[in-house]
Formats: structure tokens, C-alpha cells, sequence
């Protein structure tokens, strides 16, 4: 008889209710950059991306802040791209990631793995998880899609080597020891493709995880087709029937829920549940997880914040002031759902607003 394995997901929320007994800010993302050098027509912060980096405000007293949350177990640090100047990496990354590492927090940095090698390497002592994204069906989707927001684009050639980048800089951080977790959008243009993608993640990239989100339909993505939860609930079956087992699949924010009304659903999280390797992330924006802007101080729910304004600021306010403010809001009350009975936190506010405009999520209910 097979023993069932899930692997343990540090960026759980639901492992604050298990130790706090309730809500906790455990987990901060930092946006440590405004610049990219893509411009992917999927991006969920494209309007905030810049040409010139702004000034910071001084890592001492970022960490200043950080001191005063005691809770704290995992970092994020997104951008733009976090890693695409090495001054940005020495002045910005570095000095959180050493942080982190002396406090023992777990980090995550989201990079589209394009870059030199040379710039992985500089925070790979300290990095716990190099999160990246393929949402690629091939290489000239790549070359059009990734830069279709650029208005003065690199040479065709020049793009198809970042492509190929991606696979050599997994394939080698990877036999290196570090974890690399890709994540996939399920959307009209990546559902056609997921096996292949899968395989490029498993076999090709040798990543470790492999992540399967919903497309947020914000910023440069706000014009795309989100698929239905129809097509939703196909194509997850369908990735639990050709998945590699070997590699971890996190289904994150996935929009069906243990107190639905629709067999179908309860069918597909029993299968989830009943699989190894294989998990389900409660949603972390909003439940232990702010967005920390490194050169405004503006704090959001996440780095593309709902309503598109900043719940506070470090320069006038503390970061727990701040959360527990979030947490009395009606934003923030639509969607306090709480079932112990599976562990389950219910929707995040885009999926909600993606799936389910109508329906309330609050603990005993039913949707």
C-alpha cells in the first residue's frame, strides 16, 4: 500500500491558524523594483513598471519595521524583475535576503529567469525558493507575447535568447540544489498547451514544483479571457492525469471549495486531496501576506492591490497597524471565510470577483 505525501508549503496561510488560532501577518512581498525587461501582455503590475528606478527608502529602516512583527516566517520579493541590475541586487535584495536569513524566515524571490547566470548566484546563498513563471506554448509566443507591451523591442533574436535562457538558468539552478518552482496561468492561451508546458517544468527545467494559478484579469492582463470554471475544473483533471509525479503540483488559489453545491467540484478536491505530491495553497493576499513598496512605503493587499490604492504607509504608520486596519474592512469581511473542518480559508477578492460576484463567502455558509 502507497503512503500518501504532501509536501509542507511554507507559504501556507492556514499555518498561522494552526499556531495563532486566527489571521496573522506572517509574510511580507516586497516590490524591490519598477523596471523589467519584458513587457508580457499577462502582466499583472505592467502600468507601475518605469525605465528609471526611483530612490528607496534605506534597507535599516526597512528592517526597523520588520523587527516589530514577530510572527514572521516568509518573504517575497517581486518587482518588475528584482534581479535585473546587480546594483539593484546589492542594494535592495541582499541586505533583506541576509536578514531573513539570520532570523530564519523563508524567502522567494519571482524572476522571469532571462537574465546571466552571474545575477542568480549572487543571492543564491541566501534564497530559499527561486519562483519563476512559463506560461509559454513556444518560442515564438514568447517573442511576441512577452514583449507585446514594449513599444521599442529587442531584436527578434535577442528575445528568442531569452527564451532560451529560461530553460538553461532552471536546468542549472536546479542540479545546483536550488528549489525552483515554475508557475503556470491557466488562460485561454496556456490551457491548449499544459501538457507540453508540464513536461518543459518537469523534464526539461527539472524544477522542483510546478504551480497552477488562475490568470488575475488585472493591469495589462484586464483585456484577457479568463477561462470558465468549466474549463477550469477540465483542465485541473486533465493535469492530474498526465502530471509528472515526481514533481510537486500546487494548485494555488484554485476557485472550487469543500462547501460547494456542485458534485463536481467536491469530486475534484477529493481527487486532489487523494493524490501525492500534490496541494492546495489557501490564498495568502489578504490573510498573512501585505505588499511592502520599497521606494514609497505604500503597503497593499498584494502587489497588485484590488482596489488600487495603498491601505497605509511605513512612514506614518506600523506594519501590524496597518494589517489589522486591513482586516476590519469590508473588503476584507467579504471574504473572512473560515472552514476548520478541511482547513480551507475560502476565495481571495479576484477570484471572488473572477467566479463568484454573487456569493458570500462566510464561514457555514454554502456556495
Amino acid at each position: 500500500m502507497n503512503t500518501l505525501q504532501k509536501p509542507y508549503d511554507e507559504w501556507e496561510s492556514y499555518h498561522d491558524i494552526d499556531k495563532y488560532g486566527k489571521l496573522t501577518l506572517s509574510n511580507i512581498e516586497f516590490t524591490t523594483t519598477n523596471l523589467c525587461n519584458m513587457r508580457c501582455a499577462h502582466c499583472a503590475v505592467g502600468y507601475a513598471l518605469q525605465t528609471k528606478e526611483d530612490e528607496a527608502i534605506p534597507t535599516i529602516e526597512l528592517i526597523k519595521h520588520l523587527d516589530t512583527v514577530e510572527t514572521l516566517r516568509v518573504m517575497s520579493f517581486t518587482g518588475g524583475e528584482p534581479l535585473l541590475t546587480k546594483r539593484g541586487i546589492r542594494e535592495n535584495l541582499l541586505p533583506l535576503l541576509k536578514y531573513a536569513k539570520s532570523r530564519g524566515i523563508k524567502t522567494q524571490i519571482n524572476s522571469n529567469l532571462t537574465l546571466p547566470m552571474s545575477h542568480y548566484e549572487m543571492v543564491a546563498p541566501y534564497l530559499d525558493v527561486m519562483h519563476i513563471s512559463h506560461n509559454w506554448c513556444d518560442e515564438k509566443e514568447f517573442v511576441e507575447t512577452g514583449f507585446s507591451m514594449m513599444s521599442q523591442k529587442p531584436p527578434v533574436n535577442k528575445r528568442a535568447e531569452l527564451y532560451r535562457n529560461i530553460f538553461d538558468n532552471a536546468r542549472e539552478l536546479s542540479k545546483g540544489g536550488m528549489f525552483v518552482s515554475a508557475e503556470t496561468m491557466l488562460n485561454r492561451n496556456t490551457v491548449p498547451h499544459m501538457e507540453k508546458i508540464h513536461s518543459e517544468v518537469a523534464n526539461e527545467m527539472l524544477c522542483k514544483r510546478h504551480e497552477i494559478h488562475p490568470m488575475y484579469a488585472s493591469d495589462f492582463a484586464s483585456d484577457l479571457e479568463t477561462i470558465s470554471l468549466d474549463e477550469y475544473r477540465e483542465v485541473v483533471n486533465n493535469i492530474l492525469g498526465f502530471r509528472n509525479e515526481n514533481i510537486w503540483i500546487l494548485f494555488g488559489t484554485l476557485p472550487f471549495y469543500a462547501c460547494s453545491s456542485d458534485q463536481r467540484d467536491l469530486a475534484l478536491l477529493d481527487k486532489i486531496n487523494n493524490t501525492s505530491n500534490t496541494t492546495i495553497r489557501n490564498d495568502v493576499d489578504g490573510r498573512s501576506r501585505m505588499n511592502l513598496n520599497i521606494f514609497t512605503g505604500d503597503i497593499s493587499v498584494s502587489d497588485f492591490s484590488d482596489d488600487g490604492s495603498a491601505l497605509g504607509n511605513i512612514k506614518t504608520e506600523s506594519l501590524k497597524d496597518i494589517y489589522k486596519r486591513w482586516l476590519n474592512t469590508n473588503i476584507s469581511n467579504s471574504i473572512n471565510c473560515h472552514c476548520p473542518a478541511v482547513k480551507c480559508l475560502g476565495a481571495n477578492i479576484i477570484v471572488k470577483n473572477m467566479y463568484y460576484s454573487d456569493k458570500v463567502f462566510k464561514s457555514g455558509s454554502v456556495i
